[in-house]
């Protein structure tokens, strides 16, 4: 694991408004929504739900995803280390019908507040990717989820093609310009950006299932995301829309997590 500055300098540049906006405007999509649909549509089965049963939303940012859980029976309390993703989030709830029912709180995902088994659903969708001590993460999403409670979780995966072809090109070009740092998490790439320094992590899933098994939580299922996120980076029209039917025809039909970067994990606390 990275030191505790290295920890500290990730939070701090994730306080910057201008990285949540630009994750907006990156993943916010009308294609992009229309594969969220159909993602938590997915959860929602998984959860068995249960009408106006309360979900977490650990890592909330703008609660883009607040309001899917929302659209689909649940009421929602989201949290997020970032002072301004919820200054964000609250100014996109004004005058909504989500506004009475998410909750927003200021939660540091290492170090919740919230008592032991205080939710019987919980998801953290893209989030662990930029916590450098992971491990703590796991930790206390685990003992906040009630016996029997289910947790979905959303992460990048280090073993996947597009994470393996980039890896293999940056080298080959010689343009990698994160210092990348290789533990039993997965692949960390920390960038110095105008906000800070930046860590993001493609997962190591096998080790990220053992993690949540040794606090209890059992896998249910794990399936394929998006196949490929790279369709905020390719330059035309044609190269986006082409990326996003992959993404589709891979998430209702092929649905093989290993080769896919996209990762969802679903897990069910022991009784």
């Amino acid at each position: 694991m990275m030191n505790m500055h290295n920890s500290n300098d990730a939070e701090e540049t994730l306080q910057s408004h201008s990285i949540h906006d630009e994750w907006v405007d990156n993943y916010r999509t009308p294609d992009n929504e229309k594969f969220y649909n159909m993602a938590f549509d997915f959860i929602r089965d998984s959860f068995a739900q249960i009408e106006g049963d309360t979900v977490l939303d650990a890592g909330c940012g703008s609660c883009a995803k607040s309001k899917n859980l929302v659209d689909r029976g649940y009421k929602v309390v989201g949290t997020d280390l970032s002072d301004s993703a919820l200054e964000l989030a609250r100014k996109g709830l004004i005058g909504t019908r989500y506004d009475s029912e998410i909750e927003l709180k200021c939660e540091n995902l290492t170090e919740l507040s919230f008592e032991n088994e205080s939710f019987s659903k919980a998801v953290c969708w893209g989030v662990l990717m930029h916590i450098p001590e992971v491990d703590k993460a796991i930790s206390e999403l685990s003992r906040i989820v009630k016996k029997g409670g289910m947790l979905a979780i959303s992460e990048g995966n280090m073993n996947s093609i597009q994470t393996r072809a980039l890896r293999f090109l940056k080298k080959l070009l010689g343009r990698e310009r994160a210092v990348v740092n290789i533990v039993n998490a997965g692949i960390e790439n920390w960038e110095e950006t105008e906000d800070g320094r930046l860590m993001t992590r493609q997962a190591n899933i096998e080790w990220l299932i053992k993690e949540f098994q040794k606090h209890g939580m059992e896998l249910q299922s794990r399936r394929a995301g998006q196949f490929s996120e790279m369709y905020w980076v390719v330059p035309t029209t044609i190269l986006k829309k082409s990326i996003h039917l992959l993404n589709k025809i891979w998430f209702k039909y092929i649905k093989l997590p290993g080769p896919a970067f996209g990762n969802i994990l679903i897990f069910r606390k022991k009784v």
